[in-house]
């Protein structure tokens, strides 16, 4: 058994790139993209690895790739310890055109046509003064090999942290904008490249949103100015695959906090949404785990019985 999931572990170490660009759901109404949520994916940690490093390696984000492994050390897996590697996704409750971001997610989704999901692990804004807006808005312009200007508000945070700013950034693989930039149709605010990719997942920018320099070379060319841009806040989604029902939960984020009774309130009324108006009978011993300790994959929280479930029953 032990010598089984070793070569499986193995296997999906050594496959191919992960897909970041996934087939949209194939039943309608479902709401998952990706693996099937049940099949669970893991990797074998190195002797040298972190968390952080395996989550550069697959794409994925830093708080992002903590949550969906809470009883293994950050910064010291240890050798041959597996890490699960997320890639079932629930797409956020919002239409699907153009590009949606959520941030307690800290992930962007792109549809491309009604056929492909195409989803990145970005890093957002702080909190306080910096962080990423709620906003409905486009992309209003491509830049290539960007330069950059600090302005004198993020001048005086540096200069009061004892880093000094150049006063201007030439195009560049040094320039903290990278190779790529979207310009959103709101003043001051991008989506481009860094290299400080460890701040992927996590909130770290001065409201611009972060994406692996690898990403967001290839996302450049997919996306045209005037594309939508929807940026929303849903640390709870709730998607069918197939006949079971799944949950997603994040972190609120820390300018939105809500108590325990507001979060299953919240969840409680998505369900009721996903299920057609009805509430359906859910456990919830399960509900209240997925509420109190978030972990940002699909759990399972119902199975309605489809047409030949229902005829074995009554037989």
């Amino acid at each position: 058994m032990k010598r089984s999931i070793l070569s499986s572990l193995l296997a999906f170490a050594t496959s191919a790139a992960y897909a970041l660009t996934l087939p949209a759901p194939d039943r309608p109404g479902d709401g998952i993209v990706g693996s099937p949520p049940y099949e669970v994916k893991y990797v074998a940690a190195k002797y040298e690895d972190t968390l952080i490093d395996i989550a550069v390696e697959h794409h994925l984000g830093q708080d992002e790739i903590v949550l969906a492994n809470q009883n293994v050390d950050r910064w010291l897996p240890g050798a041959g310890t597996p890490v699960r590697i997320p890639t079932s996704f629930i797409l956020p409750n919002a239409p699907r055109q153009g590009i949606v971001v959520n941030l307690p997610e800290m992930r962007v989704y792109y549809y491309p046509n009604a056929s492909q999901v195409i989803t990145y692990a970005i890093g957002i804004g702080r909190e306080n003064n910096w962080k990423t807006p709620l906003v409905k808005t486009q992309i209003a312009g491509k830049m290539e090999n960007p330069s950059w200007t600090p302005p004198p508000s993020i001048i005086a945070e540096h200069l009061a942290d004892g880093d000094t700013l150049e006063p201007y950034y030439p195009p560049g693989p040094d320039n903290p904008l990278g190779l790529f930039a979207f310009r959103l149709g709101i003043p001051g605010y991008l989506i481009h490249s860094t290299q400080k990719t460890n701040g992927i997942g996590m909130r770290v920018s001065h409201g611009c949103m972060r994406m692996y320099p690898e990403d967001i070379e290839k996302f450049f060319p997919m996306v045209k100015v005037g594309t939508p841009v929807n940026i929303v806040n849903q640390p709870i989604k709730v998607g069918w695959y197939h006949d079971t029902l799944y949950m997603e939960v994040y972190p609120e984020m820390e300018e939105t906090p809500a108590t325990f009774e507001q979060r299953l309130h919240s969840a409680l009324n998505l369900i009721e949404q996903a299920n057609g108006g009805q509430m359906p009978v859910i456990k919830g011993s399960i509900l209240k785990l997925a509420l109190e300790k978030p972990t940002g994959l699909p759990i399972a929280i119902f199975e309605r019985q489809n047409q030949t479930t229902r005829q074995a029953a009554q037989n």
